[in-house]
């Protein structure tokens, strides 16, 4: 049985986490990145795609500093949502995702909300097919069994708070890039995983 990892990146802008994407505003995808993976965690696959917002179509100074991804990037390479989703599930086919929210429990959908949530944005259909789980909520247990000082609570900083980044620095990109982010989980389950089979042991 293989299981995806994935992330995204959505448009942002300084202060917006904190007001809640207020107004025009809206978390729109630019990027999804996943990880097609065995149960013994070697990558059998891997997905990104950039994606072109719609209602705020210019990427902000501050995305593309904190993400890396620039508007001509997203000029040159990218889809639309719709085209975007269809890939995505076609990928994933009937795996079960995993994608990381700190403080939330393993039924949370996380990174997955804000796929439906581009779904309704953009009132495409809005289906079940695919199940999300929240892999933080296996991971923070574990944090705290190794008393790691610090818990990583964003996607991009479980490998180097683990010391794991060095195996993924031949990425040439960073935290805040979604296929990044999906490695760096992959990274926190290879810390742990000599308790693999109880993560197993939940997606069976």
């Amino acid at each position: 049985m293989a299981f995806i990892i994935f992330d995204t990146e959505y448009t942002s802008w300084k202060g917006c986490q904190e007001h809640g994407w207020n107004g025009k505003h809206k978390r729109e995808i630019v990027q999804i990145a996943a990880l097609r993976v065995s149960n013994d965690l070697r990558v059998l696959d891997t997905f990104n795609v950039l994606c072109k917002p719609v209602i705020n179509p210019v990427l902000s100074d501050y995305f593309e500093k904190l993400t890396g991804i620039t508007n001509k990037q997203i000029q040159r390479k990218g889809i639309s949502f719709d085209k975007a989703y269809k890939k995505f599930k076609k990928f994933v086919g009937k795996s079960q995702c995993l994608s990381n929210g700190y403080g939330g429990t393993w039924n949370d959908k996380c990174d997955g909300n804000v796929i439906l949530e581009n779904l309704r944005l953009y009132n495409l259909p809005i289906d079940d097919d695919i199940e999300y789980h929240n892999v933080a909520a296996w991971l923070v247990p574990r944090y705290k069994k190794i008393k790691l000082r610090e818990h990583p609570k964003i996607s991009g900083r479980i490998a180097k708070y683990l010391n794991m980044d060095s195996k993924i620095k031949n990425l040439g990109i960073d935290e805040h890039n979604a296929l990044y982010d999906s490695y760096s989980i992959l990274m926190g389950l290879k810390y742990f995983r000599n308790d693999l089979d109880s993560l197993i042991k939940k997606l069976n």
